[in-house]
């Protein structure tokens, strides 16, 4: 016989349950409910390939074609990287691991290889920095333009000569030596060389030019600098403009409406009107 005269009852639970001791879920609580979450959606592209494309191939946007972002691929590459910015910026959010695949899933391996990516990201920027540094320092006077002697005209052979002063005995007049002409800043000089490295190697418009030149994620020298840079450089824009045009047409295969639009835009490469009416004109030369 079982003793139940120790037993408290429980409120709402049948007594012949209680003696039975079978388990029961009060009135409300969910079945059958996990008691952890799924494990997060990872997604099948690589950290370590996407952080390998942003950092050395980011101004192709190739990182962005490689997570399937086709459109915003597009729009970094004909920006050429948002002029170094987008660049900066993609490749931050690969390093924190904020940047997702298409489908917004985290990228696979990234714990584990946060930490070196950081360091060679680091070391990487610190060298182009240091490279970049030595080359203005050793070469600021090969950029710089060489003084051109002023041409005597007889208005101003006229205006330097004295007016002959009737005198007993002919005075020597002694003239103070003129002061030397200012030397170029060295930070001008470093302006001019990046301008032309810039001009010869991306085939940059003049407003272009002066934007890499001022920008704060680019070279960051003062507007007087790069107006000095861009007033003095040795290019020929008309030059730039075709150039840039026949880089559109043989990669893209873009209409040469279509390449005007982007030499002219603000957005693109800013070249005049008149400079891209010489790039379409001489386009199939």
């Amino acid at each position: 016989m079982t003793d139940t005269t120790n037993r408290s009852p429980i409120a709402g639970v049948p007594a012949s349950r209680q003696e039975q001791a079978i388990p029961f879920t009060p009135p409300g609580l969910p079945q059958n409910v996990p008691l952890t979450p799924g494990p997060a959606s990872v997604s099948n592209k690589s950290f370590v390939i996407t952080w390998l494309f942003a950092l050395l191939l980011g101004l192709f946007a190739v990182d962005r074609f490689y997570l399937g972002k086709i459109g915003t691929g597009l729009l970094k590459l004909f920006t050429f990287g948002g002029l170094g910015v987008w660049v900066l910026v993609d490749l931050i959010l690969v390093l924190t691991g904020s940047q997702r695949d298409k489908q917004g899933r985290m990228l696979a391996d990234y714990d584990q290889n946060k930490k070196i990516a950081w360091i060679v990201s680091g070391a990487v920027i610190a060298l182009s920095m240091l490279i970049s540094g030595v080359n203005a320092a050793t070469n600021p006077q090969d950029a710089t333009p060489a003084a051109v002697a002023p041409v005597a005209t007889a208005d101003s052979v006229e205006a330097a000569e004295p007016t002959p002063v009737e005198t007993v005995a002919p005075v020597e007049e002694t003239r103070a030596p003129e002061p030397p002409a200012p030397a170029v800043p060295a930070e001008f000089a470093s302006a001019l060389v990046k301008a032309a490295s810039y001009s010869k190697t991306m085939h940059m418009s003049k407003v272009g030019l002066f934007g890499q030149l001022t920008s704060e994620y680019g070279e960051r020298f003062s507007p007087e600098a790069a107006q000095y840079a861009v007033d003095n450089v040795q290019s020929d824009w008309n030059a730039n403009a075709l150039a840039k045009a026949k880089s559109y047409q043989e990669s893209m295969a873009m209409s040469p409406e279509s390449i005007r639009e982007q030499l002219t835009s603000e957005y693109g490469e800013q070249f005049t009107p008149e400079e891209a009416d010489y790039a379409i004109q001489h386009l199939n030369d």
